[in-house]
């Protein structure tokens, strides 16, 4: 038998199911009785929003890594679940390092150590997935194989120094009126930050208020996240997508909303993000456009010549018939389209730790 800690409903029902623990399971959601146990098998699965970690006085967060040092002293495996990833979550990784903690997190983290411990979860990829599989009429209405009036979008979104970076490079090549960009509106908690220049999908409904892109609302009656919406109009009057990440940080790569929505469209991307974005995301099942462009950006180390490598990509492309770019991608493309719409993403995360389980007892 074996003792499993759960403190999430989505835990019990949405990865219990599909963990295979080898042995029979009893789950217990009380901290404090399953540390007590004597029970010799015990693996704990908890969650925690690390991406505001950094919150120091919030009492929701005080005591973390106590937390999961505790459950590493207790247990056989701890897996933390997690749907963001960002640079300050190093602090938390130093501090809770043990080779039987594992941080399922929807991103890789590069050349480290802590990337034996690291689960790949598709979260954004299900979520944003999963709005559409609702409603596939609306990938009907996306034609990504027509000659468009533009070449690329860049929604660029809060201001940060990858997206300084394009939007200065679109104004400085004179590509404005081959870009469709937005971008601008810093982070206000009084009204919604992007109100000057976001770009509303029609059958939006925004059901509460909300400051930023990634809160709730309907589209055409489906609860989604805001973010989520695939930009159709946008995405019919350009050929390709500018991808400007939520992180840009060349320790790690986390898939966000912004990679999956050009995939599902069937969307040639340039990345401007970290160091090994797109390796990455080959590792997970994804093919990207090297020999269609030059994607020698992705391992280039140094912000500003990565950014430079992969805007010469954007102004080759703009200078280029479409269709016959077209000709080129459609298979990648078509490929992407399936990989993430097709991929059951927590049975996916749920095989790797399966695999885990089935390991030798590590030393704590």
């Amino acid at each position: 038998m074996i003792l499993v800690f759960s403190d999430s409903t989505i835990i019990d029902q949405e990865w219990i199911p599909k963990i295979q623990f080898g042995d029979q399971i009893t789950i217990v959601h009380n901290i404090e009785e399953y540390i007590a146990s004597t029970e010799p098998n015990k693996i704990a699965c908890t969650t925690h929003r690390l991406h505001v970690d950094w919150y120091t006085d919030h009492p929701a967060y005080k005591g973390f890594e106590d937390k999961i040092n505790a459950l590493s002293a207790a247990s056989k495996y701890v897996f933390t679940f997690e749907s963001e990833l960002h640079n300050y979550h190093w602090r938390l990784f130093d501090a809770c390092h043990h080779d039987n903690v594992y941080w399922v997190v929807p991103g890789q983290i590069n050349d480290s150590p802590i990337n034996n411990n690291i689960v790949f979860w598709g979260d954004w990829f299900k979520t944003t997935a999963s709005t559409y599989k609702e409603l596939p009429n609306k990938l009907n209405e996306i034609l990504p194989y027509a000659v468009k009036p533009k070449y690329f979008d860049a929604l660029l979104g809060s201001p940060k120094p990858h997206r300084d970076f394009i939007a200065n490079s679109v104004r400085e090549n004179n590509l404005e009126d081959k870009v469709i960009m937005t971008y601008g509106g810093k982070w206000n908690d009084n009204e919604f930050y992007a109100r000057d220049y976001f770009i509303w999908e029609p059958g939006t409904e925004i059901v509460e208020f909300q400051p930023g892109t990634a809160g709730p609302c309907k589209y055409y009656g489906v609860w989604t996240g805001l973010s989520r919406i695939i930009p159709i109009q946008v995405f019919n009057d350009t050929a390709y997508s500018i991808i400007a990440e939520t992180d840009h940080d060349n320790t790690l790569s986390f898939f966000s909303e912004k990679t999956a929505k050009p995939m599902i469209a069937r969307r040639l991307f340039v990345a401007f993000s970290g160091y090994k974005f797109l390796h990455n995301l080959h590792q997970v099942g994804f093919h990207t456009f090297d020999g269609i462009i030059d994607e020698s950006y992705d391992l280039e180390i140094d912000d500003t010549r990565r950014y430079a490598m992969a805007f010469e990509q954007v102004k080759y492309l703009c200078s280029q018939p479409q269709e016959e770019i077209y000709a080129k991608i459609q298979d990648i493309v078509e490929h992407n389209f399936s990989v993430v719409m097709n991929t059951d993403w927590t049975a996916y995360g749920a095989a790797i730790i399966s695999d885990v389980l089935a390991r030798p007892t590590p030393a704590v």
